[in-house]
C-alpha cells in the first residue's frame, strides 16, 4: 500500500482492510456479493468494499432480499438501495421472496424464515454471478492463456455485514439455549462462501464512519420491537450490561468467542485423528455401523468424548438436530457398560457394546429387529 492511500484511507476502512488480509478472506479475482438491506450496516460494508475493491483486487456486487413484508417500508428500502448501488456504480439486484407464504407452508418464525430464505436469495445471485464469469481469450487467440485463466477463476463470495455487537448477540443467545463450545464461537469470519468482514468493528464503529461520510441509510422499524428473542438482547439486555456491568461487555463477550471458537476447532480436528486411527466403519445386514474401541478412548476427557461422537455421527451421515446433553450421557453409558449393553439414540441410531468397543449402527430397513 502506498503512502498516499494510508494517508488518504479512513481508519476505520484500514481497520477491516487489515482484518480482511488476516483472516483472509478474499483473494484476487473474487466476486463478493453484499447482502444488501440499507441498512447502516450493510451500507457502510458496501461503502468499504467498493472503496477496497481496487486494492484486494476484487469485483462488489449488491443484492437486496425484500421479504414481502413491511409493505411499503420496504419498497422504500428497495429503492434506497438500488440508487445506492447506482450511485456508486455498483451492479445492483433485487430479489423478492414471500416469508409469509414460507411461515404459513414450513410453520417456522417470521425471523427464521427471512433468514433461510434471504440466504437461499443470496445463493441463487452467487451461483448466477459464478455461471455469468466468461475468460475472454486474447486477440488473435481460439482459448484463454493459463494467466487469463488464474486472473478469472476467482471465486463468488458472499459477504454479510454481521458486525462485533452482532457476534456478542449470538453467543448470548447460543449460551441461553444450552450450547456447547462451537455455539459459543458465535459467527466465523468466513463459513464456506460466505465472509463477514465487520466482525472487527462495533456497531459504534459503523454509525461514526457514516457519520464522518455523511451517508444515509435506512432503519427497519421491526429492529425497534421486542418479539424476538435476538431484538431483546439488542436492545434491552445488552445495553443493561453496558451500562451496568461493563462498558465493553460486546467486545468481551465476542472476545470469549473467539476463545472458544479456537478449542472448538483444536478439539475437533484432534477428535478426528483419533477416529482416523481408532475407528472402522462398514456396513452390516442393518446399515452402516462405526466401530469404536473402548479402553483409548475411555482414557479421554468427556468433552473429548463427545467430540468424538460428534464427528462420529458425522460420518454415518447422521443429522444432529434432535441430538441433546441425554443422547451423549447414554453413549458415555454403554462406553463405561458392561457388554450388551443398548441404547436407541436419534436420527435411526442406536449403541451397543461387543466385547471391548462400542457400535454406533443406522439402520436403513424400514421394519427391524432393533426398535429404534
Amino acid at each position: 500500500m502506498s503512502e498516499e492511500t494510508k494517508n488518504t484511507m479512513d481508519r476505520f476502512t484500514n481497520r477491516i482492510l487489515n482484518y480482511i488480509r488476516e483472516q483472509q478472506l478474499t483473494e484476487k479475482g473474487d466476486t463478493v456479493i453484499v447482502g444488501f438491506s440499507g441498512g447502516a450496516d450493510s451500507v457502510c460494508l458496501l461503502h468499504v468494499l467498493w472503496e477496497l475493491r481496487r486494492l484486494l483486487g476484487i469485483s462488489v456486487r449488491a443484492v437486496h432480499v425484500n421479504h414481502g413484508i413491511r409493505g411499503e417500508e420496504a419498497l422504500r428500502d428497495e429503492a434506497f438501495c438500488e440508487a445506492m448501488a447506482v450511485q456508486l456504480g455498483v451492479p445492483f439486484e433485487s430479489v423478492r421472496v414471500n416469508v409469509p407464504a414460507y411461515v404459513s407452508e414450513t410453520g417456522t418464525t417470521e425471523e427464521e424464515a427471512g433468514r433461510i430464505l434471504r440466504y437461499e436469495a443470496l445463493g441463487r445471485s452467487a451461483a448466477k454471478a459464478a455461471a455469468d464469469r466468461q475468460v475472454v481469450p486474447e486477440a488473435g487467440s481460439s482459448k484463454p492463456s493459463h494467466r487469463e485463466v488464474r486472473e478469472t477463476a476467482g471465486r463468488v463470495l458472499i459477504a454479510t455485514a454481521h458486525h462485533a455487537d452482532d457476534q456478542a448477540e449470538t453467543i448470548l443467545m447460543n449460551m441461553l439455549r444450552g450450547s456447547g463450545l462451537r455455539g459459543m464461537g458465535g459467527m466465523r469470519p468466513k463459513r464456506d462462501n460466505i465472509i463477514r468482514p465487520l466482525l472487527a468493528a462495533g456497531r459504534k464503529d459503523i454509525t461514526e464512519y457514516l457519520d464522518r461520510r455523511r451517508t444515509d441509510f435506512v432503519e427497519d422499524s421491526t429492529n425497534f420491537e421486542n418479539d424476538h428473542t435476538r431484538n431483546r438482547l439488542r436492545n434491552i439486555i445488552l445495553p443493561q450490561l453496558r451500562e451496568y456491568v461493563n462498558s465493553r461487555a460486546s467486545q468481551h463477550i465476542a472476545w470469549c468467542g473467539e476463545l472458544a471458537a479456537e478449542a472448538d476447532e483444536f478439539i475437533s480436528s484432534e477428535a478426528v485423528r483419533f477416529l482416523n486411527e481408532e475407528c472402522t466403519v462398514y456396513e452390516d445386514a442393518y446399515g452402516t455401523a462405526l466401530r469404536l474401541g473402548q479402553r483409548k478412548l475411555k482414557e479421554k476427557a468427556q468433552i473429548f468424548r463427545r467430540y468424538v461422537i460428534i464427528e462420529a455421527l458425522r460420518r454415518l451421515g447422521i443429522p444432529m438436530k434432535d441430538w441433546g446433553e441425554k443422547h451423549f450421557a447414554d453413549i458415555d453409558s454403554a462406553l463405561f457398560g458392561s457388554g450388551g449393553f443398548h441404547v436407541d439414540l436419534p436420527g435411526g441410531v442406536y449403541a451397543e457394546n461387543e466385547y471391548k468397543e462400542t457400535v454406533l449402527h443406522t439402520c436403513r430397513r424400514e421394519e427391524s429387529d432393533v426398535k429404534i
